[in-house]
C-alpha cells in the first residue's frame, strides 16, 4: 500500500510539475484596443505640461512654415501673441467629448500595419521625466501631421 502511494506521489508531481514554478507567461500582444487608453493618458499628459506642449508645436510650426507664414507672423505680432492664439484652439480641442471621439477613433481605425510603431511613440512620451521632455517627443511624433498642414478642429 504504502508502495502505492509514493507512486501515486510521484505521479501527482509530475502532472503539476513537480515543485517547480511554470515558466513566467509572455506578456500579452498589444491591440489597436490598447491606443485608447494609451491616447487618454497622452492628453491628460498635454494638458498638465500644456505651456511645453504648445511651444514645442510652435517651434516646429516655424520650423516647417506651416501654416505658411507663421515664422513671420511671431517675428511681426510677437511669440506671446501667437502662443494665446494657439492656447484657444487648443484649449477648443481639449474639450472631453472631442478627446474621446479622437481616442475611439484612434483605437478603431488604426492601420494594423502602424500599431506598434504608435505604441512605440506612445510609450517613449509616457515614459517622459518632466513635460519639456514630454513636449518633445509628443511634437515629433506629431511631426508629419503638422507638416501635411492639417488642423485638429
Amino acid at each position: 500500500m504504502l508502495r502505492d502511494r509514493g507512486f501515486f506521489l510521484v505521479l501527482l508531481l509530475a502532472a503539476c510539475g513537480g515543485s517547480s514554478s511554470p515558466p513566467p507567461a509572455e506578456p500579452a500582444a498589444r491591440t489597436a484596443a490598447d491606443l485608447g487608453p494609451m491616447c487618454h493618458r497622452y492628453y491628460a499628459r498635454q494638458a498638465t505640461c500644456t505651456d511645453d506642449y504648445l511651444s514645442a508645436v510652435l517651434d516646429v510650426r516655424i520650423e516647417l512654415d506651416m501654416p505658411k507664414g507663421i515664422g513671420e507672423r511671431v517675428k511681426t505680432e510677437g511669440r506671446d501673441v501667437v502662443l494665446k492664439e494657439a492656447r484657444t484652439y487648443w484649449e477648443s480641442d481639449m474639450e472631453p467629448a472631442k478627446i474621446d471621439a479622437m481616442c475611439e477613433a484612434m483605437a478603431t481605425r488604426t492601420p494594423a500595419d502602424q500599431l506598434e510603431r504608435l505604441l512605440k511613440q506612445g510609450d517613449a512620451c509616457e515614459a517622459a521625466a518632466d513635460c519639456k521632455a514630454f513636449a518633445i517627443c509628443a511634437v515629433e511624433t506629431e511631426r508629419s501631421f503638422i507638416a501635411s498642414g492639417a488642423t485638429h478642429h
